[in-house]
């Protein structure tokens, strides 16, 4: 059941109504139509990735019924409502307004898209997979030398998912991209897979994944706020048109011409990022308080024992 599951994920790129990580070079947008008129119900609502992402979901829920009500604590009807918060994020991102915005040069669309794909999507699939269900897996990726250094290695994958996504919106690299439609999904999926080891630091499905104590991990989320900001600040601030695509773009939205557009795109970015990692922050906190409570208690309630 597992490797059918698994193997549904690469298609996810393949059933997409426009592109799923940049804009494409070619304009659609017909200013004589209305926004949305220009394209039919399939291309809005891309039901081929729709009916891909329920086929995953009914995978999944399976999978997990499969073994007990109650995983580390949790019932499974948490991870369940993650894992589906996740496909859910991954359908708002590759079809629909967004898509349709991005696919026709609006950045503030394309920022908006990657940032539910890379900051909100993987975390809450990472929550959504029950730590004994991949706990052997985890445990023999760890006997490799390099996935033991690279998983393990807090320092590794916070610098490489902030590295590649700050280095991917770099106006010469960015423009490139938009005419290398292959090389653009290939760099899509290396960012989202940076961006999965960036989180398992934070919410490992297996504890053994990470070696970062709560404290270490709050930390290691503001870490990542830091190094990501540049980008963002290059984008919002820039003094003009950083991106020459923007000009080709239709306007859309009277309020954004190019320059607003680009510094909304900039502000879009850090907003999502701001918001996720303070909402993953809060989660880890409360989670670090409950488990020090417990113990206390426990402190308090098992009896001293004398040694006669």
């Amino acid at each position: 059941m597992t490797k059918y599951f698994v193997s549904i994920f690469p298609l996810i790129f393949i059933f997409r109504p426009l592109s799923a990580s940049a804009n494409q070079k070619e304009v659609t947008y017909d200013v004589t139509k209305g926004f949305f008129e220009q394209y039919s119900i399939l291309e809005v609502l891309n039901p081929l990735l729709l009916l891909l992402l329920i086929a995953g979901y009914f995978y999944y829920w399976r999978w997990v019924n499969k073994g007990p009500k109650i995983v580390d604590g949790k019932r499974t009807w948490k991870y369940k409502l993650y894992f589906g918060l996740g496909l859910l994020t991954i359908y708002v991102s590759l079809a629909g307004p967004v898509a349709i915005l991005a696919d026709n040069l609006i950045l503030s669309a394309h920022m908006l898209q990657q940032s539910l794909m890379y900051i909100v999507m993987p975390p809450l699939i990472l929550l959504g997979i029950p730590g004994d269900r991949v706990k052997k897996i985890a445990h023999k990726l760890l006997t490799y030398k390099f996935f033991d250094k690279v998983l393990t290695s807090p320092l590794i994958t916070l610098f490489l998912f902030n590295v590649l996504w700050s280095f991917y919106h770099i106006p010469v690299i960015y423009e490139y991209l938009l005419v290398n439609t292959v090389l653009l999904e290939v760099i899509h999926v290396v960012v989202t897979t940076s961006a999965f080891l960036m989180w398992i630091q934070v919410v490992p499905p297996v504890e053994e994944l990470s070696k970062l104590s709560e404290l270490k991990r709050m930390a290691y989320m503001f870490a990542n706020g830091i190094l990501i900001t540049p980008a963002c600040a290059l984008i919002i601030f820039a003094p003009g048109i950083l991106y020459p695509s923007l000009l080709e773009a239709p306007t859309i939205i009277e309020i954004l011409p190019p320059i607003e557009d680009q510094r909304t795109g900039g502000i879009i970015m850090k907003v999502v990022q701001e918001f996720s990692y303070g909402v993953v922050i809060a989660y880890i906190f409360f989670k670090w308080a409950k488990k020090n409570r417990e113990l206390e208690e426990q402190d308090l309630i098992t009896p001293d024992i004398k040694i006669s």
